[in-house]
């Protein structure tokens, strides 16, 4: 049979190892590219020595009816060995499974080897033995091996936790194609569930290849596209611990496997805005979404208005929130305000409504209401939450703010001037899209500590540095070795 086992292609050729392919085998298996992803390759020269003899060993005993087999990929121009191929068992599937399994040099990469060598090699086992189906898994976050997966004809099934108790993609290639399979029987598998701080890494992996994929088909190749299509923070895990603290945010699960996530912002007790909903663009089209919007309404049935803003230019966003029952409020180039109104009771705006809230105490809420040129003076605003308000040409003085939180605003051109900040935090505080500086005059910030902060071109003029130090090093010892170097040159 191994003489058989040799699959011709236009760019490579699949044929069995032999014991002389050792050192090309095993230079494979020092690149960091290879064994990151797969860490079980990474043998001493003995071990990979008993491992090829069992392979070239496995040739004579190929079964059709049980098909494992491990093939070299050869370029045919270079004569090389880039990689190999396989179809073989796997503990971690079921047991009547096949999976593809590959792996590429990095100087062969992005040019379709790989993608078709499985293609080649899956076609081959389809034609020459019983084998009617083969399957393969990836991590979610390898998307070059997703790629090869699908470019070689294999179909995204679903995201599956395996026995490692890792999250995996799960694909599958028929010899015959079957029917599409129906997504009914989707709302048993698709849940929500509160995020934990463990959740965060995660969480960014999904929402960065999701936000990804849309800036890739809506920016239309603009550098800087808007920030709903764009937003702040995305893919920063820090960004995603602090919603995770602060706001109301769950994981999307769909077969126990993490697939996205959600972020709710309660405005108020009948008014929420859905801030931010994000699904791995592998699971997309699948009615995924609209199972989410439906479970986040029951998160919070006290919720008769619902807000949201999407990109202008995201058209597939549209049309979907309009689906679920939301409406236009307004509409632009780089954005889109939608409103959805469940509750029958008509909306109290003004005069405030009169509620009481978790401890008892009476709450005074004000939905989109004309506050301008409103002058508070000697009054007790304890606790007061202010979300989603335009406070452009507010002053702000003689005031006690302790404690108080300042989070996900645009402060842009606004003034603090004559304020204790004793004790005051920055936490992940930016200069915005346009990159306005910060400018600090006349300020007391003695014992203040800067901790992993982008400083670049920061300038100090007629300011007392007494006791500063930089990375541990002292000021005074640094401008010291500066003029000594100056007097010796």
């Amino acid at each position: 049979m191994k003489s058989q086992l040799t699959i011709q292609s236009s760019s490579i050729t699949l044929r069995p190892l032999t014991l002389e392919d050792q050192d090309a085998l095993y230079a494979l298996t020092r690149q960091p590219e290879i064994t990151d992803i797969l860490p079980e390759w990474r043998m001493t020269e003995e071990q990979l020595h008993g491992f090829l003899q069992f392979v070239v060993g496995s040739y004579e005993q190929f079964d059709p009816k049980d098909v494992r087999v491990m093939l070299a990929v050869v370029h045919n121009k270079d004569q090389q060995i880039i990689g190999w191929c396989g179809v073989f068992p796997n503990d971690m599937l079921d047991r009547d499974d096949r999976e593809v399994a590959y792996a590429i040099s990095r100087d062969y990469r992005n040019k379709g080897y790989i993608t078709e060598a499985v293609n080649a090699l899956t076609t081959y086992l389809f034609e020459h033995t019983l084998l009617d189906r083969i399957v393969g898994i990836v991590k979610p976050f390898n998307q070059p091996s997703r790629k090869v997966l699908e470019h070689a004809g294999f179909r995204y099934v679903s995201r599956r936790k395996l026995s490692d108790q890792a999250d995996y993609d799960y694909f599958e290639r028929y010899k015959v194609q079957p029917a599409p399979a129906s997504s009914l029987g989707l709302q048993s598998q698709v849940q929500l569930r509160r995020a934990c701080q463990e959740d965060a890494e995660v969480l960014t992996e999904i929402c960065t290849r999701a936000f990804d994929h849309a800036i890739r088909v809506w920016a239309k190749g603009d550098t800087v596209p808007d920030s709903n299509l764009c937003p702040p923070g995305y893919s920063s895990v820090r960004m995603h611990s602090y919603v995770i603290r602060e706001w109301d945010y769950y994981v999307i699960e769909w077969d126990g496997c993490t697939i996205g996530g959600v972020s709710v912002n309660v405005l108020g007790s009948r008014h929420a805005r859905l801030d931010r909903i994000f699904i791995d663009p592998v699971c997309h089209s699948r009615g995924i979404g609209s199972q989410v919007i439906r479970l986040v309404e029951a998160e919070f049935p006290e919720i008769g208005v619902w807000k949201l803003e999407t990109s202008g230019r995201h058209r597939d966003n549209h049309h979907f929130y309009e689906k679920m029952g939301y409406i236009c409020l307004y509409a632009s180039e780089d954005e889109y305000g939608y409103e959805k109104i469940i509750t029958i009771e008509p909306v109290i705006q003004l005069p405030s409504e009169e509620l009481s809230n978790v401890q008892g105490e009476t709450v005074t809420e004000f939905y989109q209401a004309d506050l301008d040129s409103v002058r508070f003076s000697t009054s007790n605003l304890r606790d007061i939450r202010m979300t989603d308000c335009n406070l452009s040409g507010g002053k702000l003085t003689n005031l006690n703010m302790t404690s108080i939180l300042l989070a996900d605003l645009r402060l842009t051109d606004s003034k603090v001037e004559f304020c204790a900040l004793d004790g005051v935090h920055f936490l992940d505080a930016h200069l915005g899209r346009d990159r306005v500086p910060m400018r600090w005059e006349h300020c007391d910030l003695k014992g203040s500590h800067f901790n992993d902060c982008d400083l670049s071109n920061v300038q100090l003029e007629q300011c007392q540095v007494a006791g500063m130090k930089i990375n541990g090093v002292a000021v005074e010892e640094l401008l010291a070795a500066y003029e000594s170097m100056k007097a010796n040159r």
